[in-house]
């Protein structure tokens, strides 16, 4: 938490600098926001990614049987992990889908990625045109007690590792370019399994998650970081995030982005996955806040 704050503050202090409001932050990603599912729709970011990194996803129902086991039961939208299960067969589905069932959320059921290994790109990009992102970072996060596990900075047995001193710069521009071949983020995350290093810098892999919303920086959670490495990566981040937010075009009505997110969840059962379409991100009205980039 102290992490968060210290960054929250020095991204204000960097926006007073170069005078931008900093609470223009959420509108960063706001051409991807869902104003249908009033979140960063999981659904409808997957419509974004190239089917050779996509991993088989939909809205989940009763009918619904999985190919293959296990599979995760993910929240439409969620934070650190926050309300995801693993079912390893159909009768962990079932009683899942039964406990879950008073849950106004809208639930997702995704595939196990293949792949040893967990990867987190972390990007900040303060010009969405100039093809170069700002900051990029590539940490693991390496859990060796569970064959699939949930990953999350509340999982006892993960721990991060910010390796991306491991790569050169030809490597990084190269995975960064895959962010890039799936969207215009401000700022980003995305969660990724491979094999090895190789093949992540190959473009061997599967994406398990894209964060907007509140993408934390996961390599600071690296226990060999010291305060004054921490530091060090987080005022420049920061200043390029001001950066980003500064060069938001305006429109001329912003998304209530902060509102609707935080909102999310407090509505009726019955009210749950209205208009959500598993082979489509049509509904979702993504690309029409894109005078925003």
């Amino acid at each position: 938490m102290h992490i968060t704050i210290i960054m929250v503050l020095t991204y204000i202090l960097c926006c007073a600098r170069i005078a931008t409001a900093p609470w223009r932050y959420w509108q960063l990603n706001a051409h991807y926001f869902s104003k249908e599912q009033g979140v960063f729709s999981k659904m409808s970011i997957d419509g974004l990614i190239p089917e050779k990194w996509k991993l088989v996803q939909t809205i989940d129902s009763e009918g619904y049987v999985p190919e293959s086991f296990p599979v995760f039961l993910k929240p439409e939208w969620g934070q650190n992990a926050h309300g995801i299960h693993r079912a390893d067969n159909l009768s962990q589905l079932v009683k899942l889908r039964s406990n879950l069932a008073d849950q106004p959320q809208c639930y997702l059921v995704q595939q196990a990625a293949p792949g040893r290994r967990e990867f987190e790109l972390f990007s900040i990009d303060a010009d969405r045109e100039d093809g170069i992102h700002d900051v990029f970072t590539v940490t693991e996060a390496v859990n060796n007690t569970e064959s699939y596990p949930i990953n999350s900075k509340y999982n006892l047995s993960t721990r991060y590792s910010d390796i991306t001193a491991e790569f050169n710069d030809a490597q990084r521009d190269q995975m960064s370019g895959y962010l890039s071949q799936i969207g215009t983020f401000g700022i980003s995350r995305m969660a990724v399994r491979a094999d090895s290093t190789e093949a992540l810098v190959n473009g061997d892999f599967h994406v398990i998650e894209i964060n907007l919303f509140l993408p934390m920086p996961i390599n600071l959670l690296d226990g060999n970081y010291t305060w004054q490495q921490k530091w060090a990566f987080i005022r420049p981040a920061m200043m390029s995030l001001a950066q980003s937010t500064k060069l938001i075009k305006p429109v001329e009505k912003r998304q209530p982005i902060f509102y609707r997110m935080m909102m999310y969840g407090r509505d009726t059962p019955d009210a749950k996955c209205q208009g959500s379409n598993s082979q489509t991100s049509k509904s979702h009205k993504i690309g029409e806040q894109s005078s925003q980039l």
